[in-house]
């Protein structure tokens, strides 16, 4: 099993970053995962725990080993420049935004459709909250980012990007994607964060054999 110094140096290379926020001594057997605090029992059988957002832990659950990532997080494993998830998907040609005001990637899905983009998607996270149907329903290019914004629209609709994935549906800039004839599928906040925390937790269960991660609410 794993000390809590390991799995720090691993997930800081995987995240990209890592915060420490209480030390355990002892090697981690169990290790909990949660977005919020507010999403964990009042007892936790775990010898540590990761948080998506560690800032309201406060004194709770004091004997635990606490790591914490927010941003590297986001990027990597929700809608951000996730190339796990279209490694999933078989996203194809895939490629950063490159925009300096988000994160994101851009790509080409295995089946040039929007029904079958729309279906693929629902089936990984298991919905979506909102939606825009685009002008053509083929999808060339899509385009996942961690923002919906009007210049973000104009800028991968210029890459002939067809269908705008993105975590929340802002009105802001709908009719933006309206006038460019996009398509958005907005997955919904947390739905995309708790993809992301089940994916983490496979993949350190794979690292680290004998390292039992629990996803906390229970999925």
């Amino acid at each position: 099993m794993p000390a809590l110094p390991e799995l720090a140096d691993w997930l800081h290379t995987r995240l990209g970053e890592i915060t420490v926020v209480r030390p355990y001594q002892a090697e981690v057997r169990r290790l909990a995962l949660a977005l919020d605090p507010a999403d964990l029992p009042p007892r936790l059988e775990a010898d540590a725990l990761f948080l998506h957002r560690h800032f309201r832990l406060g004194g709770a659950f004091p004997a635990l080993g606490v790591l914490a990532c927010h941003d590297g997080f986001d990027a990597a494993l929700t809608t951000g420049e996730n190339r796990t998830l279209a490694d999933t998907l078989g996203w194809k040609e895939v490629q950063a935004a490159g925009l300096p005001w988000a994160s994101g990637l851009i790509a080409t899905p295995p089946h040039a459709d929007w029904p079958r983009l729309l279906a693929a998607l629902e089936a990984e996270f298991g919905g979506h909250e909102a939606l825009l149907e685009p002008r053509d329903p083929a999808v060339s290019r899509l385009a996942l980012m961690n923002a919906m914004r009007p210049e973000l629209l104009s800028a991968v609709a210029a890459e002939g990007v067809k269908v705008y994935v993105t975590g929340q549906m802002r009105p802001g800039a709908t009719e933006t994607a309206r006038q460019l004839g996009l398509g958005v599928i907005a997955l919904g906040h947390r739905r995309s964060e708790v993809w992301g925390l089940r994916r983490l937790a496979q993949e350190l269960r794979r690292a680290f054999p004998g390292l039992e991660p629990e996803v906390y609410p229970g999925a």
